[in-house]
């Protein structure tokens, strides 16, 4: 039990400050040198011609689910996700089939199938190398406890502004484009 003496004593103490001392400073906590443990989704377009692996540390329930509003997007139901940590891979099983589209300011090619028209993903073509997002709806399995995807529009940038966002967003692409 704390007397008022006591009390007294431990704030006085608290409000001296140390003489001809500095302040010392404690070393950051050494981060974890274990690399991210990433799962990878397999995903590919309805007829199988453009497969993906997708590989992502991030807890599916932090995934970011964009659902742009372009007339192109909505007209492809996408929902958008991407991980600038992750890793994409692309396998063209039947190269003859892959379509890629580039509309408004031609800043990404949209990867369609000519096939089975499925969107599965866009990717960017950048001075730091390939960036990609995937259309989630391309994916084997949907995953549980998925966000809602958020509508968004990007119409008031430009062309810079845009490769810059999907640089600093998208996931980097491993192997062929």
């Amino acid at each position: 039990m704390k007397t008022r003496a006591s009390s007294k004593r431990a704030a006085k103490a608290g409000s001296r400050k140390p003489v001809g001392r500095k302040p010392v400073r404690r070393p950051a906590k050494a981060r974890s040198s274990k690399p991210l443990q990433r799962t990878a989704y397999e995903g590919s377009c309805h007829c199988g011609a453009i497969e993906y692996t997708y590989a992502t540390a991030l807890p599916v329930n932090k995934w970011v689910i964009q659902r742009c509003q372009c007339s192109f997007c909505r007209g492809h139901g996408a929902c958008t996700t991407a991980d600038s940590a992750g890793e994409m891979q692309f396998r063209f099983v039947h190269p003859e089939f892959l379509r890629r589209y580039r509309f408004a300011l031609r800043t990404a090619d949209f990867l369609t199938c000519k096939e089975c028209g499925t969107l599965v993903a866009a990717v960017l073509l950048s001075r730091r190398g390939a960036h990609s997002m995937i259309n989630v709806n391309s994916l084997h399995e949907i995953p549980k406890r998925l966000p809602a995807g958020k509508p968004v529009k990007f119409n008031g940038e430009s062309a810079e502004e845009r490769r810059a966002r999907r640089a600093r967003s998208w996931t980097p692409v491993s192997g062929p484009v």
